[in-house]
């Protein structure tokens, strides 16, 4: 950890100090001829060729060192000798812009090599292709087999997982670096990246710290990653400036191509800094925005709020759920809000980033497009609509418009092939409310039923709600038990039941949550809040000629308290669960007597019956307009996926994450079974 933070803190002392100080200057580096970095990765190459490990790794390191050390003079070069251009040509009298500009591209480069001189000395170019395999990372494939070769398996993992971080496609390194978790000393928290993203690196850690409800920390943190960011987007710009290097720019064909090379650098910096992990996260410097005027309304600054949902949607202008914040913000600030404004970076940035990547403005030929009409945040906000705070809170983001005019087509599409609307509303004697046939085949029944019959825990997820201890049942009639996803998941990993039992699991209740969003043609995206494979066993006696009525499940609603406050009666307040807004079960068998599922009114009276089969589903709204409740079984076992859904973001199951997380880890070991070493062969980098 030490190493790390020695590294952070030398990266920091650049990247947050002011342009304006010679930093390099402050860290008493003076002129040296020294070894460039292609130099050196070659002459490790050689040592790595021959297994010499220890020197293999002392050149590598020392390549590496030299690359990030030389982009870090190049950027500084390049920033002082633009500011010392901006201060002579405040006094000189040239006004005509370009000729201006072509002055600057020409001291620029001049200036710029001077001063890579003085630190770095007079160095040959390195190759195109050497310079483009440092960037990807790809000096940590063989810095990590030496470092394991030498037996310090920490590093090597830590060397891996920075390759992977740039190359995250690189099955073999990920591998590597399971292998490594396996060896004595290595543990998940050892192992971080040696090249962390910082902007991205206090993003995450802010998300993290919003999530805890820590909003000052949360905001002080955005506003870090925030600076941070455009601190890497002003210093990728300037390095496109290279690019003239790869042009004879005094030549009369030259110097056009010169500004396409930088205009087109330039115009991926915004991709490159929303890459995370091999990913284009979408609206990524957005995020911080929406996160900061969140956090800031918390502590109640409702003005700095107003002005993050003003940069929000500069960004992103037709996000519904962020223009809605803004007419709140609006109401709450009276006369004041007609000062709210974007902020200045935020503006600056968007003056300056093109993110249509099929603009062919700067390319030869074709007619100048003209540019939609500006939308201004006034026009956006206008309505007489009143919003409270739960638009801030609450809801995911806004989907497009139904892919279906009538939801009974729903059926048709190719995720629900084999599936028919069984009843609807009107059969059903209700709204909002769905059956539906063919969700899952006779196998697919079998597997899950097998998986309850493994794992299920008698009172699973109720706790020990009887005075007596007794696992939980709703009556005493039957037993109840269940198994979470995540109890599935840890006994897959535990090998006590087959992966493909606990990935059907997931995936056919994530059909269903699906169909689910579908049918209904909601207009922002379910979430799961709990998923729970149930089976209820009869304990009477099947001779019994006269069993009488009971209920497996009273009637009920599942997000609010039915008849607390007298007959009809639904309070949305705890212990209920007043964030689920759908619910759904798969039924996975109807081999049994008894068990239908009920729609019933406040006084138990029943409005319609369902009754349970294989591939069976029902859906439809939590709240008090669809109670509902369970038949008693009178013989034999039933079984259901009984799944709770949520349009609030933030109630988005974590229990489920966390399985699939361990059921990808269950698959990655089985993969991993006796799974030899990746080791990079020099053959294959003979270019280098």
């Amino acid at each position: 950890m030490a190493a790390r933070l020695l590294f952070w803190l030398s990266l920091c002392g650049f990247t947050a100090s002011n342009p304006r100080a010679d930093f390099l200057d402050r860290l008493n580096i003076t002129a040296r001829k020294s070894t460039a970095y292609d130099e050196l990765f070659a002459d490790g190459h050689r040592a790595y060729r021959d297994e010499k490990w220890s020197e293999a790794i002392e050149l590598f390191e020392k390549a590496i060192a030299d690359y990030r050390n030389e982009k870090q003079v190049k950027i500084h070069c390049r920033l002082r000798c633009r500011e010392r251009f901006q201060a002579s040509s405040s006094h000189n009298t040239i006004s005509d812009f370009e000729l201006n500009y072509y002055r600057y591209t020409i001291y620029s480069q001049k200036c710029s090599q001077q001063c890579r001189e003085k630190y770095l000395g007079k160095r040959t170019k390195v190759s195109v292709t050497v310079r483009d395999s440092f960037e990807k990372r790809l000096p940590y494939g063989y810095l990590q087999f030496a470092y394991y070769k030498a037996g310090r398996a920490v590093e090597a993992a830590r060397a891996a997982y920075t390759c992977t971080e740039a190359q995250p496609q690189d099955k073999a390194m990920a591998d590597n670096i399971k292998i490594y978790k396996k060896m004595p000393g290595v543990t998940e928290s050892g192992i971080f990246s040696l090249e962390p993203t910082l902007h991205q690196e206090s993003y995450f850690n802010a998300a993290r710290l919003y999530e805890e409800e820590q909003w000052s920390d949360a905001i002080q943190g955005f506003e870090q990653a925030l600076e941070e960011y455009y601190t890497a987007y002003d210093n990728c710009k300037i390095m496109c400036e290279e690019e003239r290097e790869k042009n004879k720019i005094l030549s009369r064909a030259g110097l056009f191509g010169v500004h396409v090379d930088i205009l087109e650098c330039r115009n991926g910096c915004p991709d490159k800094l929303r890459e995370v992990k091999g990913i284009f996260v979408r609206n990524y410097l957005a995020r911080h925005y929406n996160y900061l005027q969140m956090a800031y309304f918390k502590v109640g600054k409702l003005w700095d709020a107003a002005g993050c949902a003003a940069s929000y949607l500069l960004l992103d202008p037709d996000d519904d759920t962020m223009i809605d914040n803004l007419r709140y913000f609006k109401g709450e600030l009276g006369d004041q809000s007609l000062k709210i404004t974007a902020r200045k970076m935020a503006k600056v940035y968007m003056d300056e980033a093109d993110f249509d990547d099929s603009d062919t403005w700067f390319h030869d030929g074709g007619d100048d497009e003209p540019r939609e009409e500006e939308v201004k945040l006034e026009d956006l906000v206008e309505g007489e609509e009143a919003y409270t705070v739960e638009k801030l809170w609450g809801l995911g983001p806004i989907k497009k418009e139904p892919p279906v005019e009538n939801p009974n087509d729903v059926v048709n599409f190719e995720r629900y092939k084999g599936s028919k609307i069984l009843m609807t509303e009107a059969d059903l004697n209700g709204t909002w409310r769905v059956a539906v046939d063919g969700m899952a085949t006779e196998e697919e029944c079998k597997m899950l039923i097998k998986l309850a019959e493994k794992t299920a825990t008698l009172g699973d997820g109720y706790d020990q709600r009887n005075k007596d201890e007794k696992p939980f049942s709703f009556t005493e009639k039957e037993t109840f038990s269940g198994v979470t996803i995540l109890s599935a998941s840890k006994a897959a990993r535990r090998k006590e039941v087959p992966l493909e039992e606990v990935e059907l699991y997931f995936n056919l209740s994530d059909k269903v949550r699906q169909f689910t969003e579908d049918y209904f043609q909601l207009d922002t995206p379910l979430y799961f809040s709990y998923s729970h494979l149930v089976c209820r066993t009869s304990l009477m006696d099947p001779r019994d000629p006269d069993p009488g009525f009971h209920l497996s499940h009273p009637i009920h609603s599942d997000n609010c308290l039915l008849n607390l406050d007298g007959l009809g009666s639904c309070p949305k307040r705890s212990p209920a669960y007043t964030w689920r807004d759908f619910s759904a079960l798969l039924y996975l068998n109807g081999d049994f007597k008894g068990g239908e599922f009920l729609f019933a009114n406040p006084d138990d009276s029943v409005q319609a019956k369902l009754k349970p089969e294989c591939g069976r589903a029902v859906a439809f709204s939590a709240g008090l307009e669809n109670l509902h409740g369970v038949a008693g079984i009178r013989e034999g076992r039933r079984c259901a996926l009984a799944l709770w859904f949520t349009l609030r973001q933030k109630h988005d199951e974590q229990l489920r994450k966390v399985a699939w997380e361990t059921l990808q880890m269950a698959k990655e070991e089985k993969r991993l079974t006796e799974l030899p070493l990746f080791k990079p062969e020099v053959a294959a980098h003979s270019e280098l």
